[in-house]
């Protein structure tokens, strides 16, 4: 394993965040602030609106350590801030420093992969009793949907642009996302090959405008071992309420890279 510095784990969990969440959440921020007119009591100034801000995201990144099973002592975590703005030298040595985040990295990556294991056993086992249940139907892929109302519009393929409402949760339930949580209008989908995980490109090709399924995703046709956010465990099976609002025919078709799950290409 490769040394990892402190400054190599800031910038993932700290400068990382403020460069991809930074413009999104304060202009979110200051879009709410001004129609509701209020300033929250405490982050009255500019200083303390962006000092919020910053501890608001680097909270997302070390929540999802927290989620992968690492331990982090936030009183100890602001005083090693402080002593780095008031100039003070580090209470730890470099040696001290790389020993502890090596194995700090180590039993994270042990922890995560213990997740992962768990989360791919406890998927299959959805996957495995859920195919037989009533109405589900099994794509030669692995995808599993089941249509709750068809359609009677066009059918997307690849190269359409799609408008669709959908509710995402996790196998237990749990929902991590939605066109409602998003402000309620519908999601445009830029059906390109690449544009969405896979089993959205293959299950919305399956649908018809004005159709609702429910869409049994695999990990391996969603995001796999990776974890995209503190909501979705690696290896997780994602379960999707679909609609599509409408189907805009060759909208996107220069776009077209490649189609997933073997199929013919569509260029331009």
């Amino acid at each position: 394993m490769k040394k990892l510095s402190l400054t190599i784990l800031a910038a993932s969990i700290f400068t990382l965040a403020a460069c991809q969440q930074a413009t999104t959440n304060s202009a979110a921020s200051g879009a709410a602030a001004a129609a509701s007119g209020a300033v929250p009591a405490g982050l009255e100034t500019q200083t303390k609106q962006v000092s919020y801000t910053l501890g608001q995201q680097m909270g997302e990144q070390l929540l999802q350590l927290k989620n992968n099973g690492g331990e982090i002592d936030v009183k100890v975590l602001a005083e090693g801030i402080q002593d780095k703005l008031d100039g003070k030298p580090s209470k730890m040595t470099e040696a001290q420093t790389e020993v502890a985040m090596k194995a700090f990295m180590e039993t994270m990556t042990e922890k995560a992969k213990k997740k992962a294991e768990e989360s791919q056993a406890a998927g299959d086992k959805f996957l495995t009793e859920n195919k037989s249940k009533e109405g589900v139907k099994t794509t030669a892929s692995g995808l599993q949907y089941k249509v709750n109302k068809e359609g009677t519009g066009a059918s997307p393929a690849l190269g359409d642009g799609v408008m669709v409402e959908y509710t995402g949760k996790l196998i237990d339930g749990t929902e991590f996302d939605s066109t409602k949580q998003q402000g309620g209008e519908p999601l445009a989908v830029p059906l390109t090959g690449n544009s969405v995980i896979p089993g959205w490109t293959e299950g919305l090709q399956l649908m018809k405008e004005g159709g609702e399924y429910t869409l049994y995703v695999p990990a391996k046709l969603a995001y796999g071992t990776m974890s995209p956010s503190p909501k979705i465990p690696a290896n997780s099976v994602l379960v999707f309420d679909m609609k599509i609002v409408k189907v805009e025919k060759g909208v996107v078709k220069d776009q077209v890279v490649k189609v997933p799950q073997g199929g013919k290409e569509n260029k331009k």
